[in-house]
This record gives structure tokens, sequence and C-alpha cells, in this order.
């Protein structure tokens, strides 16, 4: 029987309790780790006779070319600091390769002050923090004094703490919260496969849902309307960052992360951890991705795909079968589309045993800080804004017209529109494409930092009602910002809402700890898994390797040690998976 997540929080504290580490971490008898000394808390605000400065390192999305300096929001806290009586100079730069920069700046010791939205990883954390000292430990500074909001938001999701904490008691990175909405609690990045409707129609089929189904709507698609020759581009399916793959592996019936291209993470199988490429299921996914190639389903030139030749493709309705992020490239044909069903594949027969790892509010570690810095109740004020519920409407809109605008001059009012929608005159003049697009360029340097803002426009809230589809809880959220199919952007989103909420699940597997000796032979491993796995599927599918080498690849694998592997994963993952489906 599968426990409420309640049952599973309450679990997770016992367990951090008897080990002295959160779920995911070493046991004990292997922990390397001297828990950390207790410390009182730090409760008195900085003083404000003394000028600072703050150094933060960021990521920006792609496709920005203002440099992150010129952002509106770090001028901002400049401003908010200076009403507060304090003198703060906030100095921004950006990386365009976030982990470059990170490996440089953790390896020659020469952190910024704040690392903005680049997630620490686990193995990070036990080699710079724990045992380097290098980052920041926050517990002292978690307090109602110096970080009240982020100490809400903790107590508002615990197991959000206990999954920030490291096995030796401390906290070096905190998290991004994306509170549960309908709009965007629903979707994620393993179901964007969409078809056109008009194609379906065209074609004599419906929208599959079954294997057989499927494989028969692509070949109606190639025999009723496609021309597939030599001369031209035209295929019955595109797909864009392994969305194909994708969709395959959740509809065999894994779930717990976002699926590997070729079944190379690891996730959750009939309550177990699994290598899926390791099990039987590694069968019928290349066989399913064999037929495609074989009957010129998917093109021969699918795996050298680029974004802008998929792209291209979808503009120029070259394909009736679409994987991709969003509808953007069907322009005003958005209407046209339709979500593919989920379909049972190989050993799972029946949609309800298909999960998708959707729900989860939280990305940890996506801010963290140098020790050095000299007074890190300044970093700890900054940080903690945005985890108000006033620091995350700044951070992401903006100050809205109805309280005055931008003190700054710099930025646009928002304010919503007859729709409910947040919006502003650069957005209503078409000069930015929306306000995501808006605050990007202007406002904030990434998504993924502090506190995602629960939007309320009065006279157009609700709320929705999701069941975890593996755990049977019942979460009511808020419909914030209604979505409408009459635009493109709407559509996308409820189409696979529509589809797949039904599917979705909080479960996700967490970054695990692991002790250094067993973490350095486990990203050993992993790397000789995974570079053996990404090189001979792509054989077995375009018949480079017959088919009926399949048991050899894994007796490959098994000389690869890959066993070994997952004799580490268990090990790293079994207070989590005990607390999470143990009875």
């Amino acid at each position: 029987m599968k426990k409420t997540l309640s049952k599973i929080l309450v679990l997770l504290m016992l367990a951090a309790i008897m080990v002295g580490c959160f779920a995911g971490c070493v046991s004990e008898d292997d922990n390397e780790y001297t828990p950390i000394e207790s410390q009182d808390p730090v409760v008195e605000m900085p003083p404000k006779d003394k000028e600072y400065t703050i150094s933060i390192m960021t990521a920006r999305h792609t496709g920005y070319d203002n440099d992150a300096s010129e952002l509106w929001f770090f001028k901002y806290m400049e401003y908010w600091f200076a009403q507060q009586g304090y003198t703060v100079n906030i100095e921004v730069q950006q990386s365009n390769d976030m982990n470059q920069t990170k490996a440089l700046a953790l390896n020659t010791d020469t952190l910024p002050d704040i690392m903005w939205s680049p997630e620490l990883k686990n193995e990070e954390i036990v080699r710079y923090a724990i045992e380097e000292g290098m980052i920041l430990e926050w517990t002292p500074f978690l307090n109602d004094t110096l970080m009240p909001n982020i100490c809400e938001r903790f107590e508002e999701m615990p197991d959000t703490k206990l999954g920030s904490t490291a096995p030796n008691g401390g906290i070096y990175g905190l998290p991004y919260f994306t509170p549960r909405q309908y709009a965007s609690g629903s979707y994620g990045t393993s179901e964007r496969l969409y078809f056109r409707q008009s194609w379906l129609d065209k074609a004599g089929v419906t929208n599959p849902t079954t294997k057989d189904e499927l494989l028969n709507v692509l070949r109606a698609f190639k025999t009723k309307i496609t021309d597939v020759t030599p001369e031209k581009d035209d295929v019955p399916l595109v797909s864009s960052s392994s969305f194909l793959e994708k969709y395959l592996w959740t509809c065999l019936g894994f779930y717990g992360t976002e699926p590997g291209k070729y079944g190379t993470n690891i996730m959750i199988k009939d309550e177990k951890l699994v290598l899926p490429a390791y099990t039987e299921s590694y069968k019928e996914f290349v066989s399913i991705m064999k037929t495609m190639y074989d009957e010129g389903l998917i093109a021969q030139d699918f795996f050298s795909y680029s974004d802008a030749s998929c792209g291209a493709l979808i503009s120029a309705e070259k394909s009736g079968a679409l994987c991709w992020w969003t509808l953007e490239h069907v322009g005003d044909k958005f209407s046209d589309i339709v979500c593919a069903n989920p379909i049972p594949l190989g050993d799972v027969t029946d949609v309800k045993d298909i999960h998708v790892s959707n729900l989860n509010p939280v990305n940890y570690n996506r801010i963290w800080a140098s020790s050095k810095y000299e007074e890190p109740r300044i970093l700890a004020m900054l940080i903690d804004f945005v985890y108000s519920n006033e620091g995350a409407m700044v951070y992401r809109y903006g100050i809205s017209k109805e309280a005055g605008g931008d003190p700054l001059n710099l930025v646009e009012g928002w304010y919503f529109d007859a729709k409910g929608q947040i919006t502003n005159d650069k957005v209503e003049d078409k000069t930015r494409s929306s306000m995501s697009d808006y605050g990007r360029y202007f406002l904030f340097p990434n998504d993924y930092a502090g506190l995602r803002p629960v939007i309320y426009a009065e006279g157009f809230s609700g709320v929705k009602e999701y069941t975890d589809s593996v755990t049977g809880e019942k979460y009511t959220v808020a419909n914030n910002q209604p979505l409408s199919k009459d635009n493109n952007d709407g559509h996308w989103r409820l189409i696979t809402i529509e589809t797949w909420s039904d599917r979705a699940t909080c479960i996700r597997i967490p970054n695990m700890f692991l002790g250094s000796a067993d973490m350095e032979e486990f990203t050993d491993l992993k790397t000789a898994v995974n570079n053996w796995i990404n090189s001979e599927t792509v054989k077995f599918i375009t018949g480079i390797r017959p088919m009926s080498e399949i048991e050899t690849f894994w007796d490959e694998l098994e000389a690869l040690e890959v066993e070994r592997y997952m004799e580490l994963i268990n090990k790293g993952y079994e207070s989590w998976m005990d607390a999470t489906f143990g009875e």
C-alpha cells in the first residue's frame, strides 16, 4: 500500500533523526561527516554605519543578449536597502556557461559572494562545503529576524527543509519554490507529443491509445499525407530535445525524474529504483524506435536533428506528429493541435500505471554563498527578500502600476488585463511577446531563484483539485491565471494539462548523498555505463547492431560493473525509498 505524503514526511523525519541525516544520505555506519556544532542564532541586524558591496554571479535564459548588470531587480535591491538605512552596492556578472564558471570558481576557491540560480550538486556540497568549508552554512541565520520568509516557506513545506539539509546537519543551498498552480503544476517535459487534428482527419485515424494505433497513425501520415522521398523533407514525426524518447519511457512505466534519452536516468518502476536500459523494457523501447526508423516514420537523420531544423519542419507543416516544448512553431494554427494520450507500452497494460513526476514544487540548492563574505547578515537579508510574497512579485514582474510603478523609473509597471492576466504596456503594444519575455530581458537574471509568486487576480481566481497518481493524496491548488485555448500559449498548456493531469505525481527522486569514496566510484561507473548505453542504443535502432544482441549488451553493462552502480544507488536512496514505499 502506498503512503500518503504526510506519512512519508513523518518517516523521513524519523529516518533523519535515527541516522543523523536526511533521506538519501549515507547510513550512520558509513557516515564520514561529523555533525556541525550547534550555533547560537544570529538575531541582530547588521550595522548601518558601513558600506557593503555584494558580488553576484548568475545565469541568463538563452536568447537574451543584454548584460545581467543592466537588469532592474538588483538595482531595485540597492534602493530597497537604502530605504532601510543601508548603503549596499551590488555588482552583477553573468555566465554563458554556468557549469564551467561554477567549476572554475569552486576549484580555484574564487567564489563570488552569491551564486544566484546555478544548482549546487550534492557531491559539490560534500566536497566544497562540508570538507573544504568554502560555502556559507545558513542555519544560524534561519530565524524570524534575519530570514523570516524562507523560514515561513520551510514551515509550509517542512520536507523541503529536510531535503535541503546535508549529512552533517548544515544547510548550504536554498531552494526554489514553485507553489502548485493549475496553470503550471501538471505538465512537464516527458509528455510532449502532439498531433495535428487535420492530419488525423485527412488520414482517417484518431488519437491513438495503443502502441499499434500509434504506429498506424504515423504509417497513415506517411502513406496518405507526407511525401517521404530523398528529395522531400516531409516526415510523419519530428522531435526536439529527445521528447519522443522521453514520452516512450514514460509510457513504459518509468517515473521519478525526467527520463533519459536512452534509459540512462535512474527512475522508479514497480516501486523500485531501476536503470531503464538495464530492464526488459529496453527491448520494447528499442523495438519501437527501430520500427519508426526502418519504416521512415522518423527521418533517417532523426538523431542529428537540431532544434532549428526541427522547428523549421514544424513551421513548414512538414509533419503531423510534433514533439516540442510548446506550439510556437505552428503559429496561428495552434487550435489544430491535440495532445497525445498516455499509451501503455511493454509490460504496462493499464494507463493507471503511467506516471509523470511533475507536481513536485521544489528545485533544491539554487542560491548559495561564499563563506568568506565578512557580513553574511547582509546576504541573508537580500536573499530572504525573494522568498517573501512581495519579493517574489517584484523579482518576476516589477512594481505594479497601482502601487505607483517603478520608483527608479527604469521599467514598466504591471497591471491585470481584462482576462485577469498580468501584463504591461510593452507587452500590450507587442514590443515584448509576453511578461516572461519582458521579465527575462529587463527585470531578473533567471527564473529558478527564490519563490515563484502565486497571483490572485480579483474576480478571476479559482481552485482546482489534483489527485496524486501514485500516493492518492489530494491537492487543492490555485487556478490564479485562468488559461484560454484562444491563444497559442494557453492552448498547448490546457490540452497537456487536460490529457496528463490525472497521471501526475509529487514523487520525484532527490539528489543523493554518498561518502566521498563512494561518490567518486559512483561517478566513474555512471560515466562508463551511460556512455555505453548511449553509443550502443543508436546502433540497435539504426540496425548497425542486431536486436538479437541486446542480452549481450546487458552482459557488457555487467562487465562495466552496472550491478555495483545499482548497489551504490540503492545504498544512497535506502532511507528515501523506505520512507516513500515501505509498509
